[in-house]
């Protein structure tokens, strides 16, 4: 869960995760939907559907991996993860490295290639091996990783406590600090104007769900599509602004009401979806952008009956 996401967000999500989920039995056995639901508002939803997958894997053994192969072959679970599990959890002697590590090895080597680049990441994974304590790599992998975190920080390292400054290539050197760790250019966020349309009918809302692959997969949300010969509510709520890695939503919400039920049905089929009550969509899984906006766009409608 904390995999790109802030710590504040996590921590909520991580207790209602175990309050649902106590074991990984229990979430072997949940549906996608449950599963997908309980993770709302985490984004990366990707990663969900790997975990409710590695909970099958798992359930389906009779236990956990006991190796850090067995971890690394698990649905979602990569070298990081399965590095820190099987030297912190069981004393296998392989080095974990995050964005941590890579910082405090790429000063400490001076490196010049980008350490989220093949070559780099090799280099970096191949440093983190040579320096490991076999004897204690849970310990070892925790404190170059709490010195990434507390001493050798993204922004004002603090060289002069840092027990590596006397062998560190960049310690003391702001530019160098400042230049390293050196990682590939981003690509540029690519502008998707969104447009959806809420149509509605009483207590009745079209929606339809994404599918399994792209953009929120498996995700309900509201149709891009606008129905034919309905009365035009207008703007329901101001255009919304939302960022994801590496697209910029922007965000129109237009309202719709079908003069019947079977109206409202016929549109439903029509793209796909499926009319239901607001109550069960709120029910379902939705990505963050449709639950910032959720409950005001209800409100709205009701205001309008």
């Amino acid at each position: 869960m904390l995999q790109q996401t802030r710590v504040q967000t996590g921590i909520p999500k991580w207790h209602l995760f175990m309050d649902l989920f106590p074991t990984v039995g229990d979430l072997a056995a949940a549906s996608e939907d449950d599963v997908m639901k309980a993770w709302e508002g985490l984004g990366y939803y990707r990663r969900a559907r790997l975990l409710h997958q590695a909970a099958k894997a798992i359930d389906e053994a009779g236990d956990f991996p006991d190796t850090h192969s067995g971890w690394l072959a698990l649905p979602g679970v990569g070298p990081y993860t399965s590095a820190a599990i099987a030297s912190i959890g069981l004393n296998v002697p392989v080095a974990a490295v995050d964005g941590n590590v890579q910082r405090v090895l790429s000063r400490w080597a001076g490196m010049s290639e980008p350490v989220d680049a093949p070559e780099g990441a090799k280099e970096i994974q191949r440093l983190a091996d040579a320096l490991l304590d076999p004897e204690h790599p849970g310990d070892h992998n925790q404190a170059v990783m709490e010195l990434g975190a507390l001493l050798c920080s993204p922004r004002s390292p603090n060289c002069q406590a840092c027990p590596l400054a006397s062998d560190c290539s960049s310690a003391h050197q702001p530019e160098a600090l400042e230049r390293l760790p050196v990682k590939k250019k981003k690509k540029k966020a690519t502008l998707w104007h969104l447009h959806w349309h809420i149509v509605t009918c009483g207590d009745q809302v079209v929606a339809l769900q994404r599918p399994s692959t792209g953009i929120w997969p498996t995700m309900w949300v509201f149709p891009e599509s606008p129905p034919d010969a309905m009365s035009a509510l207008g703007e329901l709520h101001e255009p919304v602004t939302h960022l994801l890695t590496h697209k910029r939503i922007e965000a129109q919400f237009t309202g719709h009401r079908a003069p019947t039920i079977q109206a409202l049905e016929s549109f439903a089929e029509s793209v796909g979806g499926t009319a239901m009550s607001w109550e069960v969509l709120g029910q379902k899984a939705r990505p963050r952008l449709m639950t910032k906006v959720f409950d005001e766009l209800l409100s709205v409608l009701q205001r309008r009956e």
